[in-house]
């Protein structure tokens, strides 16, 4: 018992001291973000440009991708 114990909090530490992955690149993405940085237009925009380029989980930053597609068509349509 004191064994499994012990195991497991070598576990824990293990998991507590492993590096983070590193972010996603932009060769990896199908959308290019500098291209993506010509459309941000404003505040909210640069915000989740942010979010999009520190992101290390593919299917969260595909969906902050459609979130920024989104407010940008919305700003666009506001401003015709």
């Amino acid at each position: 018992m004191i064994r499994e114990a012990k195991k497991t909090k070598k576990l824990r530490l293990k998991k507590l001291f492993q590096p983070t992955p590193p972010p996603v690149k932009e060769d990896d993405s199908r959308v290019n973000l500098s291209l993506m940085k010509k459309l941000a237009t404003t505040k909210e925009h640069e915000d989740v440009l942010e979010r999009i380029e520190h992101e290390t989980i593919q299917s969260v930053r595909d969906a902050w991708i459609e979130y920024f597609f989104k407010i940008t068509k919305r700003s666009q349509r506001n401003s015709d």
